[in-house]
């Protein structure tokens, strides 16, 4: 799995981050753990050796030998092992207390030291030989016990010497540190190796009591079933008896030992880890795995003391009256419920705030085997946008965990397991949108198309990059094409409902043509991107084409001629198909294809024709100031001049008339009066179909009389330069008044834009047009009268 960079970016620093990762690690070891214990087959017997493991209290090990079926008498090793096959909760909370001992911290501990007691027995040395000795000094009060033996500083109520005090509490530390992590062996061969083998004996009581006799022969002669900590620290099968018969017994003498205030406060926690006592243990707790081990430990000890007095016993244990009085302040634990309800009880701001952590919560939800609810809520905070930046690990590990254990057949919430893979998607889409992909499969198929929509819709890097994403939707068996359209759909749909502006009232109010030079806004450019999705392969061809009328005559409406023309621009060099030429010019009727073919030439013809203008008006503007000055050189200008004008205005003239005023345009060539319902760009629904035929009518009222007006402006501004262009924009005049094309009905209509509409206007330039050509006329025959008006102010006036 690739690691996301931005998940493990923490503010506190590299050392939080380490421990983020442990504490990550940690957990989904926790998680396959129990999981493989949950989902095992409950008949299946096979995995006894694992469940026995390290179930004789604080790493007492112990093997895995089956008892007799039938057999009448049961040692206390089988009754163990009957109950944890009968038990998988006690399975399950031996695997949590051996977590916990395993992913324990490391420590450093004491050095071993031969010769118990060193520096005691010196100093007992030095008393006896001076004792009879007079001695002028007064000797110094010395309360450091007179005998060597281990329950001297108890039984005398006198001290070690000081070296051997410093070792002994070091030691005990060790000890205590050792069967926290359940290497109980480590601790006795340390024991052992520093001279007190008393002590390991005192720590070997908790091993079970069991008969060879009493269990079958296997094939096995041992079996190791240690924690895990060491090698060669197991209790082999032995060939005769073993154990403790007077487990309880050694037990209670633990408590007693623990109980005493007087003893160290590690020598009193490590005997009462030891016997399943918790008062001493919590003396010493720091962190919440250590609280929590010692309430599991505590719980898993009693749960078997439990099963062993309520069976069934070959011998009568020794009685523990005397040591009754000892008992633990707190109750029995009866469950994992227990244990976390217990930990809130405790005073300890450290314990509370530690307990917050967010895969603390996350551990206690696996260990309580409530991860469904957990996830559910957690999919609560997160629509509720009650996420922090730094639960992002977390996040990361709750969509891993509900995908693995879904894939396992765990039941869990969908709703839930779908909202925090959303979120997770939405993390990826910022910083890793490689990955996106992967997860979105594992979403609902049917909303897998919407979701990678969503995401692609803010994707803003060049064409290779997005290309490289469809890719990998294809490769992980999502549908490509079907993304395209939505992803292009939904970005048109954001962009629409962000604008609030009424088409209809826009355009009617405020229409103003674009120049070409004029730059596109970023909103413009996020729509002509939109199309890229959907020409990026030739199979959406179609679709992009109907996609490509409809944004080009949302841009049209605005007077965005510069964002249509990138928008056509920006299209590959095939998308035009011979088969839409070849039924457009066969005159195919009732085709969808054929109608939006006929659109988009006509709006492309517009947006051409419009730029062949703007490049005439940059020539117009080129014009020599003074042609009357006499010169070779003005006179070369004046001719360079008057040929470019020529060119610009034959080529920008034709494409007003051949390509839009002679043509229909937007009209009968679409062939919308005869398109049926089920046109494929309507999707059967008639109010898409209205829409596109209101807005083709605009077009044409908004466009028409704006290129008549300018086609005039080409011809008449001309005049001087191509003499014959003056007879020409008069001649308009017939081109407006031919029935067949109707254009003098869109001059004629009125808006709030032109409450008059355009007519008037234009039959002022055509006045003009007439004037000109009367004083050209007069000008050619000095003896003509002269006209009644100025044609200038005629025009001026006109407009």
């Amino acid at each position: 799995m690739a690691t996301e960079d931005s998940f493990s970016q923490s503010p506190y620093g590299k050392k939080n981050e380490a421990q983020q990762w442990k504490m990550e690690s940690s957990t989904w070891d926790l998680l396959e753990r129990l999981y493989s214990l949950r989902l095992q087959p409950s008949s299946d017997n096979g995995n006894e050796d694992t469940e026995m493991d390290g179930v004789a209290g604080t790493g007492m090990e112990m093997d895995t030998g089956t008892a007799k079926e039938g057999s009448a008498v049961d040692t206390d090793f089988t009754k163990v092992q009957e109950l944890m096959r009968s038990d998988s909760l006690l399975s399950e909370y031996v695997e949590v207390r051996r977590w916990l001992e395993e992913k324990a911290p490391e420590f450093h501990p004491v050095e071993t030291r031969k010769g118990y007691l060193f520096y005691t027995r010196k100093s007992i040395r030095d008393r006896k030989s001076r004792a009879g000795v007079p001695s002028q000094q007064p000797e110094k009060a010395d309360n450091t016990v007179t005998e060597a033996d281990p329950d001297a500083p108890s039984r005398q109520r006198k001290d070690l010497a000081y070296e051997d005090a410093e070792y002994e509490s070091s030691l005990l530390r060790t000890l205590y540190e050792y069967v926290r992590r359940g290497r109980v062996g480590n601790a006795m061969d340390l024991c052992a190796e520093s001279d007190e083998p008393w002590r390991a004996a005192s720590m070997k009581g908790g091993l079970l009591w069991r008969d060879p006799s009493l269990e079958p022969e296997g094939e096995d002669e041992y079996l190791p079933v240690s924690s895990g900590s060491e090698k060669g620290v197991a209790d082999w099968k032995p060939s005769h008896t073993a154990g403790n018969i007077n487990r309880m017994l050694w037990k209670q003498t633990c408590a007693a030992l623990a109980h005493d205030e007087n003893n160290d406060v590690y020598e009193r926690a490590l005997y009462a880890a030891l016997g399943g006592r918790l008062d001493e243990v919590i003396l010493v707790c720091e962190t919440w795995e250590d609280y929590l081990w010692a309430y599991v430990n505590t719980m898993i000890e009693a749960k078997i003391d439990s099963g062993i007095v309520d069976a069934n016993a070959l011998y009568t244990p020794a009685q523990t009256t005397s040591l009754d009085h000892i008992q633990s302040k707190y109750p029995p634990i009866e469950d994992m419920y227990h244990v976390f309800d217990s930990l809130t009880e405790i005073d300890s701001t450290v314990l509370r705030e530690s307990a917050k952590q967010p895969f603390h919560l996350l551990q206690k939800s696996l260990i309580t085997d409530d991860f469904a609810s957990y996830i559910d809520d957690y999919a609560r905070r997160l629509r509720a946008g009650d996420m922090s930046e730094a639960e992002c690990d977390l996040l990361r590990f709750v969509v891993h965990a509900a995908l693995y254990l879904s894939e396992l057949g765990v039941t869990l919430p969908k709703d839930a397991v779908e909202g925090v893979l959303q979120a997770y998607i939405g993390i990826l889409s910022k910083n890793h949108t490689e990955l996106v992909a992967v997860y979105v499969t594992y979403l609902p198929t049917s909303i897998q198309t919407e979701s990678y929509a969503l995401f692609l819709c803010g994707i803003s890097d060049p064409v290779n990059v997005r290309l490289q994403l469809l890719r990998l939707a294809e490769r992980h068996g999502l549908d490509m094409n079907a993304i395209c359209k939505r992803t292009t759909q939904l970005t048109f749909d954001i962009r629409k409902a962000e604008d609030s502006t009424d088409m209809s009232d826009s355009v009617e109010t405020s229409f103003v043509l674009a120049e070409p030079v004029e730059a596109i806004t970023d909103e413009e450019n996020e729509l002509v991107r939109a199309v890229e999705w959907v020409t990026s392969s030739t199979q959406l061809y179609e679709y992009a084409l109907f996609e490509i009328c409809k944004l080009v005559r949302r841009f049209l409406l605005r007077g965005r001629t510069n964002a249509a023309t990138q928008l056509f621009n920006s299209l590959p060099d095939d998308f035009v198909q011979q088969n839409w030429v070849k039924e457009t010019e066969s005159g195919a009727a009732n085709s969808s294809i054929v109608s939006h073919f006929q659109e988009y030439i006509h709006l492309l013809s517009l947006c051409d024709a419009y730029a062949y203008y703007a490049t005439w008006s940059e020539t117009l503007c080129k014009r020599p100031i003074d042609t009357r000055v006499q010169s070779s050189r003005r006179q070369a200008l004046w001719l360079e001049w008057k040929e470019n004008i020529a060119v610009a205005t034959e080529r920008a003239s034709q494409m007003f008339r051949n390509r839009i005023l002679d043509v229909d345009w937007l009209g009968s060539p679409l062939g919308l009066d005869s398109t049926t319902a089920d046109d494929m760009d309507t999707s059967g629904d008639d109010a898409q179909l209205q829409e596109r035929l209101q807005e083709l009518e605009c077009l044409r009222e908004l466009y028409i009389p704006e290129t008549v007006f300018r086609l005039h402006s080409i011809l008449f501004e001309t005049r001087d330069a191509l003499p014959k262009n003056l007879k020409r924009s008069l001649d308009l005049a017939q081109l407006v008044a031919d029935e067949s094309l109707g254009i003098y009905r869109h001059l004629a209509k009125a808006s709030q834009l032109h409450p008059q509409g355009r007519l008037i206007a234009f039959m002022g330039l055509m006045r003009s047009s007439a004037f000109e050509i009367l004083r050209v006329q007069q000008e050619s025959q000095p003896n003509k009268p002269p006209l009644m008006m100025d044609p200038a102010i005629i025009s001026s006036s006109a407009v």
